[in-house]
C-alpha cells in the first residue's frame, strides 16, 4: 500500500500515522524498531536542518536498510521545507510525502509556490502537505508558561474558508491545521487543542487529509480526540530528542571509563522506542500492518 492508501485506511478507520522527526541513525533505528514491535506502518521525517546534517540520499538509503531489517514500513516525509531546490531532491529520492511551507510568505505567493510543489511532486506519486499558518513555538522543551503567547495562540486559529481556498488552489493532498497546537512542549502543560474548530475545518475539507504538527506538547486524551475526529498524521519530535538526551546523558555519567558508541546509545534507543510505541498507541494504528 501506498501512503495515499494508508491515509484511506487511516480516515475510514479513525486512527493516524506517526510522523517522527529523525535527528540520527539511533532514533531512525527506534522508529523502525517500534513500527515492527507494534505492526504498526510509521513514518520517518526530516527538516531542512536534519537533511543538512544527515543528506538527503543517505536519509533515503537509511529508510530502504531499516525497512528491510526490520520489515516495517516506513514512509518518508520532507518536513517544513521551503526550499525548492530541495523539495525536487526528495522527490527524486523517492519520499513519499513533502511538506512545503510557505506560511511565512503572503498567500497568494504560498499558493503559487505549493502549485508548482504539487506539479512536481504529483507527477511521480508523492504526496504534497502545505500549510498557511505559520505554527509557533520550536522543536524542544520550553521552561517557560505560555502566558500571552498562549492568547496568541487562541486568537489565531486556522480560518476555514482560507483553507478551503488554498487546498482548492494547490491541490494540496495534505493540510496542516492549526488549532492550537504548537511546537516542542511548555513547562505548564497547558497547551489544549480546540477540537470545535477542528471539526469545522473537517467539514469544509471533507475529502482533504489533515495533519496536526507539535504532537509532543498536547494531551494523549486531546490527540485521541483529535484522531477521532479526522486527524490521519500526527508529527513527534521533541519528546525522542529529549529521552534519547536525557537517557545519554545520565548513561555518560554513570560509565565513564566506557567508549563504545553502541554501548552507550543503546539505553538512549530504548528510551525512544518507549515514547515512539506510546504514540503509536495513542494514535490507534498498533496491529494495523499485520
Amino acid at each position: 500500500m501506498k501512503l495515499a492508501d494508508w491515509l484511506k485506511k487511516a480516515q475510514q478507520e479513525h486512527f493516524a500515522l506517526g510522523a517522527f522527526n529523525v535527528d540520527s541513525l539511533e532514533i531512525f533505528e527506534a522508529v523502525a524498531q517500534s513500527g515492527q514491535a507494534l505492526k504498526s506502518p510509521v513514518m520517518a521525517e526530516v527538516s531542512p536542518g536534519q537533511v543538512k546534517s544527515l543528506g538527503l540520499q543517505n536519509i533515503a538509503a537509511l529508510r530502504e536498510n531499516l525497512s528491510e531489517e526490520f520489515g516495517t514500513r516506513i514512509f518518508l516525509n520532507l518536513d517544513h521545507a521551503d526550499d525548492l531546490d530541495i523539495i525536487n531532491s526528495a522527490i527524486e529520492l523517492g519520499f513519499d510525502l513533502v511538506h512545503f511551507d510557505g506560511s511565512k510568505l503572503p498567500l497568494d505567493e504560498n499558493m503559487e509556490l505549493a502549485r508548482q510543489v504539487v506539479e512536481a511532486a504529483h507527477k511521480t506519486g508523492t504526496l504534497v502537505e502545505g500549510e498557511i499558518d505559520h505554527f509557533p513555538g520550536s522543536s524542544e522543551p520550553h521552561s517557560n508558561k505560555m502566558g500571552r503567547e498562549k492568547e496568541s495562540t487562541d486568537s489565531h486559529l486556522t480560518e476555514p474558508g482560507q483553507a478551503q481556498e488554498f487546498v482548492a488552489e494547490t491541490g494540496v493532498d495534505i493540510f496542516a491545521a492549526f488549532i492550537g497546537n504548537k511546537h516542542g512542549t511548555y513547562a505548564d502543560g497547558s497547551e489544549r487543542l480546540n477540537l470545535e474548530h477542528l471539526t469545522k475545518i473537517r467539514e469544509t475539507l471533507p475529502q482533504t487529509f489533515l495533519s496536526l504538527h507539535g504532537g509532543s506538547g498536547i494531551t494523549s486524551p486531546d490527540i485521541a480526540a483529535a484522531v477521532s475526529s479526522g486527524i490521519v498524521k500526527v508529527n513527534v519530535s521533541t519528546e525522542l530528542r529529549v529521552a534519547f538526551r536525557d537517557t545519554l546523558e545520565n548513561i555518560l555519567k554513570g560509565n565513564p571509563e566506557e567508549y563504545a558508541w553502541y554501548k552507550l546509545t543503546a539505553p538512549a534507543i530504548e528510551a525512544v522506542r518507549e515514547v515512539v510505541e506510546g504514540k503509536i498507541k495513542i494514535f490507534g494504528s498498533a496491529g494495523k500492518a499485520s
